[in-house]
């Protein structure tokens, strides 16, 4: 439990349990080092209530406030933020606030309540897998009544390559969020606001997408269920569905979406 106040981190903090960090108030955090957490095997976080800024960061490519173990873990893990402003996280082009390596997995990843802004990354990178084996990052993702604004990269990138159809996620879910300038630096390659590859289960609703770019949505694999519905977009950023190893009619329902006033 962090009383108000400013808090320098001078390393990286290793987890191998699980860890709450908790404000009684105004609580401000800052790091001098690539990354302010390191989750390890057994190591699980939960943020509530805080500021976490990257002002003090330093000028090197792939920082993250939150990164898994570079190495293979045995243990997935969880990740919680409830609550919390994450902002300037833009000394370099490729910062990220939770960045999952290769052969990691995250059982949840939640954000409820949650603002993030002034970054040159990704909000959630995790697209590590590569191989196209069929193995994913994170299972379940889930994002609700948060601000994203000012996000070089896509506010998140789940990826699950392949055509094996022996699991049943990723399973992704946002609603009553708002997302403005998301998506358009020049280094985000997915060229995504949301990128979402081989995702089983997605919905996105009542959300609120203006100036960014698209939601690109890729089915790979099986029988995705994907609903997009009630989302609010000012016609630059929109809905890009497609499938990408079938001849199969697109199964996405979209429905219920506006156009903002001059989209």
């Amino acid at each position: 439990m962090l009383a108000p106040g400013d808090y320098e981190v001078g390393k990286i903090i290793a987890l191998d349990h699980a860890v709450t960090v908790r404000s009684e108030g105004d609580a401000k955090i800052t790091f001098e080092r690539s990354s302010l957490f390191e989750i390890r095997d057994g190591g699980a976080i939960k943020l509530s209530g805080l500021e976490i800024s990257g002002e003090s960061a330093p000028d090197y490519a792939g920082n993250s406030v939150i990164r898994t173990s570079r190495y293979s873990m045995l243990d997935n893990y969880e990740v919680v933020i409830e609550e919390s402003r994450f902002y300037d996280l833009d000394v370099n082009r490729f910062f990220d606030v939770i960045a999952g390596f290769k052969g990691t997995m995250a059982d949840r990843i939640t954000i409820t309540d949650s603002t993030f802004s002034e970054i040159s990354g990704a909000v959630l990178k995790l697209d590590a897998e590569t191989d196209d084996l069929g193995i994913y990052n994170a299972d379940y993702v889930t994002i609700t009544g948060s601000s994203f604004s000012n996000i070089q990269g896509p506010l998140v990138a789940l990826y699950r390559g392949g055509t094996d159809e022996s699991t049943f996620g990723p399973h992704f879910t946002m609603t009553g969020s708002h997302v403005t300038n998301v998506g358009n630096g020049t280094k985000n390659k997915s060229g995504a606001s949301i990128f979402l590859h081989g995702v089983q289960v997605t919905e996105i609703a009542e959300n609120t997408l203006v100036k960014s770019a698209p939601v690109v949505i890729n089915h790979t694999v099986g029988e995705p269920r994907t609903r997009v519905l009630k989302n609010r977009f000012d016609g630059q950023g929109y809905i890009e569905v497609k499938e990408l190893n079938s001849q199969k009619q697109n199964t996405a329902v979209v429905s219920g979406n506006q156009l903002l006033s001059g989209g």
